[in-house]
């Protein structure tokens, strides 16, 4: 399944039975945990800089299935330094913008991989979907128009 089949799936629709009892125990599925966390994003706005935090938003969804990838290509050839490798890249960069769902299912990899187990990522196709969808009216409505260049003057 690709991201965009799962963008609008529950996540019992994207994960069977087996996989919602076999993934690691990390903030996926329904809980109270947001998505994107918008006091992080304005922390990583302060410290970067609007200019900054933005081409880091973008840059972080352009690369965001490619990570995918490789997480999920790592776990299925049971490579446990590779995934713990990409888990830890996709983890980083969801912390950095706030994505607290992701970070936390990204925690629950790590945790397995660090015990020695090779986990499944089932969950992290929906997570990332609802992220790209968060992150992205975040990025419109935060940023501007042209984050790459100085703001209008007024």
């Amino acid at each position: 399944m690709t991201l965009g089949d799962a963008m609008n799936k529950p996540l019992s629709e994207v994960l069977g039975p087996d996989q919602l009892a076999a993934a690691p125990l990390s903030g996926a599925g329904p809980t109270a945990t947001p998505v994107l966390n918008p006091l992080a994003l304005q922390a990583l706005i302060e410290h970067a800089g609007s200019t900054a935090a933005a081409r880091f938003a973008r840059d972080f969804l352009n690369l965001l299935e490619g990570r995918l990838t490789k997480v999920d290509a790592a776990l299925g050839l049971a490579d446990p330094m590779s995934a713990l490798n990409a888990v830890l890249i996709l983890k980083a960069s969801a912390a950095m913008l706030g994505a607290e769902q992701m970070t936390l299912y990204c925690t629950g990899l790590e945790l397995e991989l660090r015990g020695h187990r090779i986990p499944r990522a089932g969950a992290l196709p929906r997570l990332a979907a609802d992220l790209t969808s968060a992150l992205a009216g975040a990025v419109a409505t935060t940023f501007p128009t042209d984050a790459k260049g100085p703001a209008p003057a007024p």
